[in-house]
């Protein structure tokens, strides 16, 4: 139980919209999932809520059975004040797939189906998902579909906060994954896994979030609040 107890949400066979439900409730372990009763879970989230309870309690007897594709990779930005602007949505759209496209655990795969959403002004949404006819790992390629539907059916009011998920993943080309796996890339894995260790031990000291990336939204605005944006540095 002890090991369990520590291990993230993400390891439990989650569709991307109960990923998104638990966050949202404030569990990231299964630690935090196994100390609710488990009638409040089955509650929420029916019957496989059950199943998952059981896998945080390691209260579960089912054989392990290994996953074949990643999770969904989410990434995010909070804007320091809500925008409607389109053009500088579409920059920070780009710069969350390229952000997306690093994540370690997209080597080898190649995105399927991505989707974008928004958490606007006085608590009202955005979401839009495309399934890409040929799955890429080009941030192009990804890009085009979701900025198209931008652009015909837009946030109804200022985003406050903008996500990109990819939510499901297709193999690699033979070139791709000699690529994913060859010594420049290999050591740049490394790197990611030892700075990861470091910004999770730094979560678990402190409570919260105290690394985090500068990105670049709306370069040609003279108000330097607006050129920027913070995402949390997960590694």
């Amino acid at each position: 139980m002890e090991f369990l107890a520590g291990q993230p949400i993400a390891v439990l066979p989650l569709d991307p919209d109960t990923h998104r439900r638990l966050r949202q409730l404030g569990l990231k372990t299964l630690g935090d999932l196994a100390a609710l009763p488990e009638a409040a879970v089955i509650s929420q989230f029916g019957r496989p809520g059950r199943t998952l309870w059981r896998l945080a309690a390691g209260a579960s007897s089912e054989p392990v059975v290994g996953r074949e594709t990643p999770e969904p990779i989410v990434v995010e930005v909070d804007f320091p004040t809500p925008v409607a602007d389109r053009t500088m949505l579409t920059h920070a759209l780009e710069r969350l797939i390229e952000r997306a496209l690093k994540h370690p655990r997209r080597a080898g795969f190649r995105v399927h189906v991505a989707r974008a959403r928004a958490a606007l002004e006085q608590g009202a949404s955005w979401m839009t998902e495309v399934t890409l006819k040929d799955p890429s790992a080009d941030r192009d390629r990804i890009a085009a579909p979701l900025k198209a539907r931008l652009e015909q059916s837009p946030p109804t009011g200022a985003v406050e906060r903008l996500a990109v998920e990819f939510i499901r993943f297709a193999p690699g080309t033979t070139e791709f994954q000699l690529f994913a796996h060859d010594a420049a890339s290999a050591a740049r894995a490394g790197r990611r896994s030892a700075l990861h260790e470091a910004v999770q031990e730094i979560k678990t000291r402190l409570k919260r979030h105290l690394l985090h990336h500068i990105i670049e939204v709306q370069p040609w605005s003279r108000l330097p609040e607006r050129r920027y944006a913070l995402i949390d540095f997960d590694a």
